[in-house]
């Protein structure tokens, strides 16, 4: 099985990002540039990043400029009214310009991977957006296609449609799902696999110590895990990393560093816990769905409340 190798998700570059009530901005244009030149020069390779991300396809233009030994992992433009809203014919004028918008931010005469942002199965079942995209494809604007998505049904209708050759998954020690069905379909379909959300919204960081109100379970857990890990709440981080890099079928695990100090942290910290992740198993309390993902978090949940 290949090793997973780390991407850089870029959220936290562009957007503010973390837990509700203990969100922090993003860093200025120099500082999130700066960590993504740092990134390259610790031998990350793969970057992922959209246009609902603000400015993080211009900033991924700006640091990797000339990079061709680096791989952007971009996502279409979400429609204001929804896919279903478009004809075909708007369909595929809307793709087209939103793929022409992500080769000018990211300084790229060709995409190398462009995903539906939060594809869902009736979607992919419907085929239009994909043909579409299978078309950028035979025109040499795109070299790869996949979908971003929530939720097991919704991956596991990417993997099984033969013209997508990418699936990208939230998965964490604490949301492990995606380790029941859709990385044993992904490993038999050759599909790509690329991890997200490895420390869920921030929830496995120092900053999810607090979390109170409807989201409190989740603090609990996260204490769980770094019991059952051994690690300080500093430390677990990375910890958190390297347990879902040591799974099977998993081709690239993003980290969302909002800095230099965080990148580096994060990449060292799971270099240290590499060679025994992949023994760990904590038996952790199954937690809803709902807590499971960030944009189901009820917005009265504060850090403390």
């Amino acid at each position: 099985m290949p090793k997973t190798l780390p991407g850089i998700g870029t959220a936290a570059l562009a957007i503010p990002y973390g837990p509700p009530g203990a969100e922090l901005a993003p860093p200025d244009r120099l500082a999130a540039r700066h960590t993504l030149q740092v990134a390259v020069e610790r031998g990350v390779r793969f970057f992922d990043t959209a246009p609902a991300y603000g400015e993080a396809e211009e900033l991924v233009g700006a640091a990797l400029d000339g990079r061709e030994d680096c791989t952007v992992a971009t996502k279409l433009a979400i429609p204001s009214g929804g896919w279903e809203a478009l004809s075909t014919q708007e369909t595929r004028a809307y793709v087209r310009a939103s793929a022409r918008s992500s080769l000018k931010a990211l300084r790229r005469e060709r995409l190398d991977v462009l995903q539906i942002h939060n594809a869902d199965e009736a979607l992919i079942r419907r085929g239009v957006v994909v043909a579409i995209l299978a078309e950028l494809r035979e025109d040499g604007l795109v070299a790869r296609i996949g979908a971003s998505v929530y939720g097991e049904p919704n991956a596991l209708a990417v993997i099984a449609e033969p013209a997508l050759e990418i699936v990208q998954v939230a998965c964490s020690v604490l949301d492990r799902r995606p380790e029941r069905h859709v990385l044993p379909a992904a490993i038999a379909a050759k599909t790509a696999v690329v991890a997200r959300s490895l420390l869920l919204h921030g929830v496995l960081t120092p900053a999810g110590r607090g979390l109170g109100g409807a989201l409190a379970p989740l603090s609990a857990a996260a204490e769980e895990v770094r019991q059952a890990f051994g690690v300080s709440w500093e430390d677990l981080p990375g910890a958190a990393v390297a347990f879902v890099a040591s799974r099977p079928g998993i081709a690239h695990a993003l980290l969302g560093p909002r800095d230099e100090v965080e990148l580096t942290a994060l990449l060292e910290q799971a270099g240290r816990f590499e060679e025994v992740a992949g023994e760990w198993d904590p038996a952790l309390p199954l937690l809803p769905d709902w807590l499971l993902d960030p944009s189901c978090w009820a917005a009265e949940a504060v850090v403390g409340g």
